[in-house]
């Protein structure tokens, strides 16, 4: 299809009945999009109500004039008004007419019914029909839709018609936008008929349609959604248009149709409901396209439903999404969210919350998705991980009567599958688990804290490693054999926090009354016993490999420095303003590896043993309510050189400059000594926005820079701004696509948002 051909058929769509929708402008889009006070799609008065007008209130001022012609009519001058049930009719003069109760006005005519007011220079009407004309007229109608024209008609309980006329949600004198009309036949809680439109911004004509049907529906009402253009060199330009279907008040569906000069050609549907108030969500999406390169559909699909205050005072969320190639949808699709999707989740569960326990029966499955391909037409490589079911069962700290004692449980059943490993194993198991742990607070001054704590964890698996795997249990290859294993450990651990030293420092700083420095030691020693056949565990999750290191004996120590500031003001709270701290752990029995120690502070380098975890120091500062800075480092006391360090530092407009902001970050990790792989990285991010000349115009700027191999990951300009019944957004954006190689892609966009009709534009 070709581009002019698309543009025809655009113009024949805009002639058809149109609805609003709306743009998705990325993290910077609560500035961009909608006109300031926007107001619902604009609404026509309700109709007259029944019986007529028999009695009618008519007067003048009381210097005004009045003369009566032989008991038929009356003539009314200055200030006159006639009023008949939700009718009233003001003017400079009047004549009326009492058998036929016509009303001829003339000079500034007011015609008041409803949310509707109408005004002209002259107007014939009948105040038991409530019809007639207005000449030279305009008009308002709730919420915010403004028309003039040479005449207006109300021909009917329910109809009107507008003659040359204009309409707009603008100033009506100088309208930013707004629709020319030859004539329009407008039906109350139907549609408006108009011919002989022409879109203008300000003065100068920007599209002409003979025709254009609009809803005038109260409620919603079904019809085409404005159509978009999407550009793109790879899949080439795209029309995409949507047919919107309301069934009742409580459930709609959106049908789409995306036709490509490049056979690129899509559907898809959107339904969402929402058939009570306890359920808080349900929508479904599915999308399916010719992939023209592989010569096959692409689909993609999503499902979420929450629903609160079940039977047993349970609540249900269901969260689903698949894609047949995420690749695909990677370069296809404008969403930023698949660049860096690495797993995709689905789940499905009940839960039962309560102050002392929680219950939750879970359905789920995980893929972890390969982010390279070999072959573009092929999806990427998956590996799957599936709970089919599990419940799980969990009670929160209870202390046991009136002692220092308190109890604590985790528990789970599952039925577990994994599949599609690239590593292996194929497995399809049963697994039980429970982990009890007795904590004792033992009462000390409050410059100190002692809490000792046991705990035990048995495990039942239906399934194993096989011997060979058992020995490589982080090789490939792995295989799963149907032999059950029962897993078990204890740990013991004594945290000690203090003693804490203090010291209160009584100056006024920086909108702080006062300040306290805190110097906080802290030291856990952890004990685990031995943990049988953990090498032929099937790994699936924190279960399977808890978080805390399975090391016999380790002492983890920290000492953090806190400052806390108490505000200025009668009402005024302290916070953190400042703390730092350096950490490290030291195994006091088998050296930890880079499996042992991965989940402590900082990382033990592949390959190597030590006694000692890297030196992990972190800074954390919130001098004021809108600024925050952290910054950390991993300084390795095997490789003697940094190993990770990152900063980032945010900051937020208040009061009259709430619409800036500016967040950074960057991280980096180091190559490690004596090592033939380089696997460092290097990365920059920068977001930031704010409003210019004097709130008229807004920019937002979104930048990720791989500062290793210099090269931008993805630019974002987005430059636009609002008016009173107007907002329009322009769009850049650059960015790699690694897939099938690397290489750059440029997209633009542009976003026109009318009050009370809807947002159109390119993608």
């Amino acid at each position: 299809m070709t581009r002019p051909l698309l543009a025809g058929f655009l113009l024949s769509l805009i002639s058809t009945t149109l609805f609003a929708q709306g743009k998705d402008m990325g993290p910077a889009g609560q500035y961009y999009g909608q006109p300031k006070k926007l107001g619902a799609k604009f609404q026509f008065a309700p109709g007259p109500k029944e019986g007529g007008c028999k009695e009618v209130e008519w007067g003048t001022d009381p210097a005004g004039r009045t003369e009566f012609v032989r008991d038929e009519y009356v003539i009314l001058e200055r200030a006159v008004y006639l009023k008949c049930q939700d009718i009233k009719l003001t003017a400079d003069k009047a004549t009326y007419n009492f058998k036929t109760h016509d009303a001829v006005a003339e000079g500034h005519v007011v015609i008041d019914q409803g949310p509707v007011r109408l005004t002209g220079d002259r107007a014939v009407f009948n105040l038991d029909s409530k019809t007639g004309t207005l000449f030279n007229a305009t008009g308002a109608m709730a919420p915010d839709m403004y028309f003039t024209g040479e005449k207006i008609e109300k021909t009917g309980d329910q109809s009107y018609r507008l003659v040359n006329g204009i309409m707009t949600s603008c100033d009506i004198d100088r309208p930013s936008w707004s629709f020319h009309l030859a004539s329009a036949d407008i039906t109350l809680d139907d549609y408006a008929h108009m011919r002989g439109v022409s879109f203008r911004a300000h003065d100068i004509p920007l599209l002409y349609t003979p025709r254009l049907v609009w809803p005038t529906k109260r409620d919603r009402s079904r019809g085409f959604l404005l159509p978009r253009i999407n550009f793109s060199d790879t899949f080439g330009t795209r029309l995409e248009t949507a047919y919107f279907m309301p069934f009742g008040d409580s459930v709609d569906a959106t049908a789409s149709l995306d036709l490509s000069e490049k056979s690129y050609n899509g559907g898809g549907v959107n339904v969402r409901y929402r058939p009570s108030e306890n359920v808080t969500q349900g929508d479904f999406d599915a999308y399916t396209v010719h992939d023209v390169e592989a010569d096959a559909q692409q689909w993609k699909y999503s499902y979420r439903h929450a629903q609160d205050n079940l039977p047993g005072g349970f609540r249900a969320v269901v969260d689903i999404e698949d894609f047949s190639n995420l690749d695909f949808f990677r370069r296809f699709s404008r969403d930023a969210r698949l660049h860096t999707l690495s797993q995709i989740y689905s789940s499905a569960y009940l839960t039962k919350n309560q102050p002392t326990y929680s219950l939750n029966i879970l359905a789920d499955r995980r893929d972890i998705v390969s982010f390279a391909s070999i072959d573009p037409k092929e999806p990427p490589d998956r590996q799957r991980f599936e709970q089919f079911p599990s419940l799980q069962f969990r009670t929160y700290p209870n202390r046991i009567a009136n002692t220092p004692l308190y109890f604590s449980l985790e528990s789970s059943a599952s039925h577990l599958r994994t599949s599609g490993l690239i590593t292996g194993p194929e497995a399809n198991y049963y697994r039980a688990d429970i982990f009890p742990t007795l904590s004792l607070q033992l009462r000390t001054p409050s410059w100190l804290s002692i809490r000792p704590q046991i705990s035990a964890r048995q495990t039942y698996y239906s399934a194993s490693l096989d011997e060979a795997s058992a020995n490589n249990p982080f090789g490939s290859n792995l295989v799963a054999v149907d032999e059950a294993v029962r897993r078990f450990y204890a740990q013991g651990q004594v945290e000690v926090v203090g003693p804490s030293f203090s010291k209160i420092f009584n100056r006024a700083v920086g909108g702080f009354a006062r300040f306290k420095h805190v110097i906080e030691p802290r030291v856990r020693y952890l004990y685990t016993t031995e943990v049988n056949d953990q090498n032929r565990i099937i790994r699936f999750d924190t279960v399977d490999t808890p978080f805390l290191p399975i090391v016999r004996h380790s002492v983890e120590y920290s000492l953090t420095q806190r400052l806390i500031g108490r505000e200025q003001g009668p009402n005024a709270s302290a916070r953190e303003v400042l703390s730092f701290s350096v950490r490290q752990s030291v195994a006091l029995g088998n050296e930890f590896t880079n499996a042992t120690g991965g989940n402590l502070p900082g990382t033990v380098p592949p390959g190597q043993e030590n006694k000692f975890t890297p030196l992990t120091a972190s800074l954390h500062a919130n001098p004021y309510q809108s600024i925050t800075f952290d910054a950390s480092a991993t300084y390795g006391n095997v490789s003697h050189q940094f190993d990770q360090t990152s900063i980032s530092a945010n900051l937020l407009g208040t009061g009259k400059r709430a619409d800036k902001y500016l967040s950074f970050t960057y991280f980096a990790s180091y190559k490690q000594p004596g090592q033939t792989f380089d696997g460092s990285s290097s990365q920059i991010r920068l977001n930031t926005g704010s409003s210019l000349l004097r709130d008229r115009i807004r920019a937002d700027v979104q930048l990720n820079y791989d500062a290793k191999k210099g090269k931008f990951l993805e630019q974002r300009y987005l430059v636009g701004g609002t008016a009173s019944c107007y907002g329009i957004a322009f769009e850049f954006r650059r960015y790699l696509v690694f897939i099938p190689q690397e290489d750059v892609e440029n997209s633009f966009g542009i976003s026109v948002s009318l009050k009370n009709v809807g947002t159109f534009g390119t993608n």
